[in-house]
């Protein structure tokens, strides 16, 4: 180790003089400030500091300086403690004493400390090395503070895509596809949405003067969100309640099984695919699609576009389909109007105009209202047709059909047929397991052709018993709606126009002079009109 040059004050002779003992190796030499601070130490005042200065320049040393005259009382060896870096550390610095002065000891150091506001993290090592080295002019780390540990801020990660920017995909002709913007993020039932690290505030340290070293701030967070999300026990983690679109708000995790879109689709919401329910505000532009898990509710007006629910379809303004419009709905079909469109429908479809589209439904269909005129296209159901007026005075070909129950019937009668099959596959498993069971109890020996298929029919009986309930329901069902169905009819409030063509059930009738006021029915082989 380096050692450091140092200086002491000699009282000779009536002089005080300055000898300076220059440093080993690399040590560093003694400084003018250090011999300064040193006789300010022991009120030493009448000394020119330029002598100094110059004396320590020239590094001749064999011939001590003289400071002054006088008599001087031995000084002790001194301690000088300096505390730094705001209270992480405190420096001790000795000084050599005089000829006859007193040396320190470990309790004359420890003294010093406290006297310099030093209470905490004294090196007892530091002080033993000092005393066995005396090693002067130089800083000895003798106390040092306990740091803080710091903390950490809260942190949030987000299972979903956070970016709310919806960027249209290039496809590789060059081209921009601003159908499949990817702006809805999708999220089930039980999905994951985001995970709270919490914060670490850390612990404070003590500084070498006994007060505390906070540690760093750090910032807080809590979980924030709304309905249709679970807290976890432990307040970390929040996941859906529900199938629907997450998005973010201002730090707030949101979960909606509706999505509403706040005006148009179009080029910049890009097509809808979505497991809950759609709601637009605007109108649903040519070309773009829709399709929900629930219903689809649209206050303007539906272009060319293609709407799929597995509910209902509610178009407060209407369709205008230029021949490319599509709806299909498993639930009900309500709309002020429907022009130039395909419609499918598996409930009931009520609407005040139908113009010149294609409709399947299989339920009864209601146009009425202010016009309540069904004109041009076709008309299919199972159910029956109501409307103010039927076809109009250009004579437009309007095909209304009420279909045959026949097809539903073979498939009852089908539905029956592949029930008892199930149920005498499964009359036949309980039965050689009553046989097995009798077996076993008798103690007679099983044959292992009979366990092989008890151990096989175990895993294949509850698939049967679940395809006979699905089945019974669903023939059920159907039987349901032949009933209801069975004595559909096509009823007109109003007028019926020449050019309309009747179907009820392979009956036909074509209406070449104008009705009204009429209800048709099938009576054997024809379409009878009962007027109202």
């Amino acid at each position: 180790m380096a050692e450091n040059g140092y200086f002491e004050l000699i009282s000779q002779e009536g002089n005080i003089l300055l000898k300076v003992y220059p440093p080993e190796a690399e040590g560093e030499m003694v400084t003018t400030e250090d011999v300064n601070r040193y006789l300010d130490l022991i009120s030493f005042h009448e000394f020119d500091i330029v002598g100094v200065d110059s004396y320590l320049k020239e590094n001749e040393f064999a011939q001590p300086l003289l400071l002054g005259t006088g008599e001087l009382i031995p000084e002790s060896e001194k301690c000088v403690i300096t505390i730094v870096k705001e209270g992480l550390r405190a420096l001790a610095r000795f000084y050599p004493p005089m000829k006859g002065g007193a040396v320190l000891t470990e309790s004359d150091i420890v003294s010093s400390l406290k006297l310099a506001g030093v209470k905490h993290g004294i090196k007892k090592k530091a002080i033993q090395h000092f005393l066995s080295n005396h090693e002067y002019c130089r800083d000895y780390i003798i106390a040092e503070a306990t740091p803080p540990v710091h903390g950490h801020n809260a942190r949030i990660q987000y299972f979903f895509d956070v970016n709310a920017t919806a960027k249209p995909k290039l496809n590789d002709d060059g081209s921009v596809d601003f159908h499949q913007l990817g702006n809805i993020k999708l999220v089930s039932e039980g999905d994951k949405l985001a995970e709270l690290t919490p914060v670490d505030r850390g612990r404070p340290g003590i500084a070498v003067n006994g007060k505390q070293i906070p540690p760093r701030k750090v910032k807080n967070l809590m979980l924030r969100f709304g309905r249709n999300i679970e807290l976890s026990k432990d307040r970390c983690r929040i996941y859906s309640k529900v199938s629907g679109h997450v998005t973010l708000v201002e730090d707030m995790v949101l979960v909606s099984d509706i999505y509403q879109v706040p005006a148009n689709v179009d080029s910049s919401t890009g097509d809808i695919v979505y497991k809950g329910t759609v709601q637009v505000t605007g109108n649903v532009n040519t070309g773009f699609r829709i399709e929900a898990e629930g219903d689809i509710v649209v206050n303007g007006v539906v272009e060319g576009a293609t709407l799929i629910a597995g509910g209902n379809i509610v178009l407060k303004r209407g369709m205008q389909g230029m021949d490319r419009g599509e709806l299909q709905a498993e639930g009900n079909i309500t709309a002020k109007f429907l022009e130039n469109c395909k419609v499918k429908c598996n409930g009931v479809l009520k609407a005040d105009a139908i113009l010149h589209s294609q409709v399947e439904c299989r339920d009864n269909i209601d146009v009425l209202g202010k016009k309540g005129l069904i004109n041009g296209g076709q008309m299919q159901t199972y159910g029956s047709i109501h409307a103010t007026t039927l076809g109009s005075t250009m004579g437009a070909s309007t095909k209304i059909d009420i279909l045959s129950d026949v097809d539903l019937i073979k498939k009852v009668n089908t539905m029956k047929e592949e029930i008892e099959e199930l149920e005498k596959e499964l009359g036949k498993i309980d039965q050689i397991a009553e046989l097995v069971r009798a077996k076993i109890q008798m103690k007679e020996e099983v044959p292992e052709g009979q366990m092989k298929f008890i151990r096989e029919a175990s895993v294949r009986k509850p698939e049967l018993a679940r395809q006979i309930r699905e089945k019974k329901y669903e023939r059920e069902s159907i039987q349901t709606r032949i009933q209801k169905h069975k004595n559909a009819s096509v009823r007109a409030e109003g007028i019926v126009y020449g050019g309309v063509k009747l179907t009820i059930k392979d009956a036909v009738r074509n209406i070449r002079d104008k009705e009204s006021h009429c209800k048709y029915v099938r009576e054997g082989a024809d379409v009878r009109s009962i007027g109202l």
